[in-house]
């Protein structure tokens, strides 16, 4: 069984219009709602490709019950625990290029911690506990080590989406996998994103400093995966418009997970979560089984192994 955890989930509220004009009024053609937080991205694309998955986290209030009716409404099983504050709204504007707003979300109490854990301790061997996303007020940058260094000897798989003090103190608990993007790698790593074999040199680098594998998205560029075994891929990223890149990120770690549960080898899993973030970019929305297959089908079976 796959375990996804989102510590501070969202609504996100996405506007999308022709172009920004600050500081007058906008009038915007077009918005809608939808479930955020990297953890809940990755629960609704192992869902849509078949995958058994339950989302963890916390919600409250008004946005927190929309939250769980939207997960509902996409077959997500969730078990997220109710807090007391409301579930943050965060806002995506998509006008000629994409920005983002987020709020730091609402105050998680200790008790409400205890309930997360103790759901954590109820895993078994063979089970997987994906992290993805921020953290809320009240919980500190060192709650996924901690959480890491608690399950370590288990059989249980981990992976880390996760920048920042977060990502680096998550690091010295050994998880199974991180997936940074090439932003959040440079910075972890005081590199600009920029230097030639730029994937390669970080990837190992960040292995180095605890990850067992790591997945790299590198946007346009497409994504390296390196493994425990030192086999090092690169796959370019699929012709297609993007529409979006929210929830890419998301989508090409739930694909390398659906690909390893179903028992494909490294490589294998690693394409199916290129077609599934690719698939997501040209959506501009989380992608259908329907469209990750399509995205997949036009990709060749064949990756760039340098190592």
């Amino acid at each position: 069984m796959i375990y996804t955890v989102t510590l501070n989930p969202s609504l996100d509220h996405i506007l999308e219009a022709p172009a920004l004009h600050l500081g007058q009024v906008n009038r915007i053609p077009a918005a809608r709602m939808a479930f955020g937080g990297k953890g809940i991205s990755q629960s609704v694309i192992l869902t849509a490709l078949g995958i058994p998955n339950c989302a963890l986290g916390f919600a409250g209030g008004y946005t927190g019950q929309k939250l769980r009716r939207l997960l509902q409404q996409h077959g997500v099983q969730e078990q997220l625990v109710e807090i007391d504050g409301e579930t943050r709204i965060n806002m995506k504007i998509r006008a000629g290029q994409e920005t983002e707003l987020n709020t730091p979300g609402p105050l998680v109490g200790p008790e409400d911690c205890k309930k997360l854990l103790a759901q954590l301790e109820r895993l078994q061997s063979g089970d997987v506990l994906s992290f993805g996303g921020s953290v809320p007020p009240g919980i500190p940058p060192t709650v996924i080590h901690d959480i890491l260094t608690r399950l370590q000897g288990r059989g249980i798989f981990t992976a880390v989406d996760a920048d920042g003090e977060l990502l680096r103190l998550s690091l010295a608990g050994r998880p199974c996998l991180v997936k940074p993007n090439r932003q959040e790698a440079a910075a972890l790593l005081g590199m600009t994103g920029t230097e030639p074999d730029f994937a390669r040199q970080a990837a190992l680098r960040i292995q180095a400093m605890g990850a067992q594998n790591v997945l790299l998205s590198l946007g346009g560029d497409g994504a390296a995966l390196l493994t425990q075994e030192g086999e090092f891929f690169l796959l370019r990223a699929p012709q297609g418009k993007v529409r979006g890149t929210t929830g890419a990120g998301d989508s090409l770690l739930a694909g390398f997970l659906a690909g390893r549960a179903l028992g494909l080898g490294w490589f294998a899993a690693f394409h199916l979560g290129v077609a599934a973030g690719s698939a997501t970019a040209f959506a501009g929305r989380l992608a259908t089984r329907e469209e990750i297959d399509a995205v997949q089908a036009s990709m060749k079976m064949r990756g760039e192994q340098t190592l």
